[in-house]
């Protein structure tokens, strides 16, 4: 493997391990809080959006120049409101109807959108170390979800609406920013999408208010929320800056770690509980893992194939 898919490898990796971490802290935040979804989405992409930025301008990088562009901008706001808007939005949403596991677990219905996506495009069939990941990863979402038998499964109409959504919008912004990416770079496009996403949601969402919200906040809750928001904007700039290094596919599946972090937190910190088979669905994820970090000839051809997305 050449060095910078060993970056790529470690950047997804990483930011999949800090995604999956945030999503029981959200989970109890909730339990502690009375902030709704939306507050807490204006407050935290607002709050990353804001700080991206302004490390770019005070790194004296021009972040008003992709404004000149008109194809660029409208590409921008499309992944601010359809990726990281109602990315995001999906995901929490899902996560207050159900947990955070199966938020986290949804959204990895993704990477099948993903892969039956660029097979089509391409009217080629993945590779085999992709087909066989993408097998480990559905079987492990299974157990996970229903723990060997589909009558487990006990969800919310909303909560399977919200589901479905979020595994849309995962393979979108996982999809749609990777020209903008290669132009503007990661910092850029991900800290103008929070922005833009977190003011969309504010006109919106109008009983949004910060002074409401502060009220609502213990020292302990802040502190929390000010931890789920630096983790939260890592992760994506570390999910997004990925792409530059791997395939869409591969930093779809990779990412598949994300419900096992919240499936071990959930289980130590919320006392959640979890049958055998849940833990087998969370080795089935692990073995995804490892087939796509495996050097095999092919997949590695096929890399270079798979960036013109």
């Amino acid at each position: 493997m050449i060095p910078s898919r060993h970056l790529g490898l470690l950047m997804i990796i990483s930011g999949a391990t800090f995604w999956g971490l945030s999503g029981p802290m959200i989970q109890w935040l909730f339990y502690h809080t009375d902030l709704s979804s939306e507050d807490y989405l204006v407050i935290r992409l607002l709050f990353a959006g804001i700080t991206i930025l302004g490390f770019l301008l005070f790194s004296k990088q021009n972040i008003f120049e992709i404004w000149k562009h008109p194809k660029d901008w409208i590409q921008l706001c499309i992944f601010a409101v359809i990726g990281m808007l109602a990315g995001q939005y999906t995901f929490i949403e899902t996560l207050d109807k159900s947990n955070a596991v199966t938020a986290t677990l949804f959204q990895f219905l993704g990477p099948i959108i993903i892969t039956i996506y660029v097979a089509t495009r391409k009217k080629k069939l993945p590779t085999t170390m992709q087909l066989l990941a993408v097998v480990a990863a559905v079987s492990g979402t299974f157990y996970l979800i229903t723990n060997g038998s589909i009558e487990n499964v006990v969800l919310s109409k909303r909560a399977i609406l919200y589901g479905t959504l979020t595994a849309v919008t995962f393979a979108f912004y996982t999809l749609h920013p990777k020209s903008l990416i290669k132009r503007w770079g990661t910092l850029q496009i991900v800290g103008w999408g929070m922005l833009l996403g977190g003011v969309v949601l504010w006109m919106v969402h109008r009983q949004f208010s910060f002074h409401q919200v502060a009220g609502t906040l213990t020292i302990g809750t802040f502190l929390m929320l000010l931890i789920i928001l630096l983790s939260g904007t890592v992760s994506f700039l570390l999910y997004i800056g990925s792409l530059k290094y791997l395939s869409a596919v591969e930093t779809g599946l990779l990412s598949s770690i994300e419900p096992l972090v919240a499936a071990i937190l959930s289980i130590a910190w919320l006392k959640e509980s979890f049958g055998a088979y849940q833990l087998l669905g969370g080795a089935f994820i692990v073995v995804a893992v490892i087939l796509l970090t495996l050097p095999e000839r092919e997949l590695k051809q096929n890399v270079a194939r798979e960036r013109i997305l």
